[in-house]
């Protein structure tokens, strides 16, 4: 086994990550054309530093070119060496100005690996963290416009929508009248000082400042949902006691990922949903997008979250154009232009393949199609979480399997979608199944075609039987406490052991 080091390359506002194997070490970094990374930057020296791999340690080499070289806090002597450890940062001036660092590598992570060949910048697809030094900057114009230091795509986020400063010492954001709100910690401001770790919401998009640096994910992707320890306790009307109706639920959702849940009457479905919508929050536990607690912090995430709910709601005297278009007005920034809107919404009509049916009157489509303008209608707000409660109610086979092939398709374009349904007809479309017994226990949440073993079970109409049994939903609980993907959100969760140590130590 051998190891690899991960560096974070940051140059103005580009940036880029690259993996290097200890097999293919020394890597040198420089202007001269034999260099393994090559630098285009006239202050740069021919071979101005080398990273080196022996007894078992990465350390860093100045090349003594002339140029000095960054390290942490101060300037390499020529031939100096140092140890290289995790959230070291190497530094290069190439302004003239001793004092800022124009190009710099952050070792994000070193890690034993297989050996994967040589150096290896990341896919154009993968999610791209981005830093920005406030300290640097000084004014960060966070919009939609092209003149914008962070562009963003969704159109619920107005042109100019906040700016981030730094002055005198400590950073400040503003809200420049946008029309859906700039968020600090879970609450909408107008102006306010960033204190030490916040967290900055503006549609689709989150912030965090730490250091005199923000930091943000450039997504390309859907959001991803943890959910640890997860409970909603009401009052039982019968005895006045608490009633535990989602019960201590753990589960990891990847992103762009097409999630079905499912289970019998009484198991808690639609109570798990709310909790994971804020429509109805836990009352224990821990609901996470992307890793970051939504707790006290909901307001700023709605706009990431897409619903569909049972029945459809809709103006069926309006035609699926004019519907989607008035739906447009209210939901996206105030400064788009009509072209936008209209662009907006026929995109939202090309993702639910509704093509050649903009002038049908809402009235006289089918339910199948009614459900896919009540999808449109979400998409409009670029939502990286759609949510969407038995969509395929009521709807015929064929139907259904078309709508579950619209879901995993929007779950491989567009975001992650995450649907409650009680038709196993044509659950092999989606990648994992939650599936709940009754009183809001997760029994099984795994891959489809894995579950019929999983329960013991040939027929899938038999596990709603065996999730009746108390016995049998405790069984199974533990079951799940042992399966990959329960340990895979335990090593990046440990709080999510806790309800497995609890249950397993009876």
């Amino acid at each position: 086994m051998a190891s690899e080091i991960v560096l974070i390359i940051t140059e103005q506002r580009n940036r880029q990550r690259i993996l290097l194997p200890a097999t293919k070490a020394p890597c040198s970094f420089g202007r001269g054309p034999r260099c393994d990374y090559v630098l285009r930057r006239n202050n740069v020296g021919d071979r101005q530093f080398t990273l080196e791999y022996a007894d078992g340690a990465w350390q860093l080499r100045d090349d003594g070119s002339g140029s000095p070289t960054w390290y942490n806090n101060r300037y390499l002597r020529p031939g100096e060496r140092c140890p290289l450890q995790e959230g070291d940062v190497i530094g290069l001036n190439t302004d003239g100005d001793d004092a800022t660092q124009e190009i710099t590598f952050r070792v994000q992570e070193i890690r034993a690996t297989a050996d994967a060949g040589g150096l290896r910048r990341e896919n154009e697809d993968d999610p791209v963290l981005r830093e920005i030094d406030l300290r640097r900057k000084r004014r960060v114009l966070v919009g939609r416009g092209e003149d914008c230091d962070v562009q963003l795509t969704s159109d619920r986020v107005s042109r100019h929508h906040c700016e981030i400063t730094f002055q005198d010492g400590h950073a400040e954001v503003k809200d420049l009248g946008s029309t859906n709100g700039t968020y600090l910690n879970g609450q909408r401001v107008h102006t306010a000082v960033l204190p030490e770790g916040a967290i900055i919401n503006v549609p689709t998009q989150v912030f965090a400042y730490s250091g005199g640096v923000l930091h943000y994910h450039e997504h390309k992707v859907g959001i991803s949902v943890e959910l640890i320890n997860v409970r909603k306790t009401v009052k039982d009307r019968n005895t006045g006691q608490p009633l535990d109706i989602v019960d201590g639920v753990s589960l990891q959702i990847e992103p762009n990922s097409f999630v079905v849940l499912v289970g019998g009457s009484g198991a808690g479905k639609s109570s798990l949903l709310t909790c994971v919508t804020g429509s109805a929050p836990c009352t224990a536990g821990s609901v996470c997008f992307d890793g970051i607690d939504t707790h006290g912090n909901r307001n700023a995430f709605d706009a990431v979250v897409g619903y569909v709910p049972q029945k459809d709601i809709l103006h069926e005297n309006l035609t699926v154009e004019q519907s989607l278009l008035c739906a447009a007005r209210l939901r996206i920034a105030h400064d788009t232009t009509r072209g936008e809107l209209r662009s907006a919404v026929a995109n939202a009509i090309a993702a639910v393949d509704l093509q050649g049916r903009e002038k049908t009157m809402i009235a006289n489509l089918s339910g199948g199609q009614k459900k896919r303008v009540s999808i449109a209608m979400e998409l409009l707000a670029s939502p990286r979480l759609l949510v969407l409660d038995e969509p395929t109610s009521g709807l015929s086979p064929d139907l259904d399997r078309s709508m579950m092939e619209l879901c995993r398709k929007l779950s491989h374009e567009n975001c992650t979608v995450l649907m409650v349904t009680h038709n196993m007809s044509n659950i092999n479309l989606c990648d994992r199944i939650a599936f709940l017994g009754v009183g809001g226990i997760l029994c099984y949440y795994g891959p489809p075609e894995q579950m019929d073993e999983y329960f013991g079970v040939e027929l899938t109409s038999d596990i709603f039987e065996k999730l009746r049994e108390p016995e049998l939903i405790e069984q199974y609980r533990r079951q799940y406490f042992t399966t990959p993907e329960f340990n895979r959100l335990v090593s990046r969760y440990p709080a999510a052991a806790q309800e497995a140590d609890k249950r397993c130590s009876r």
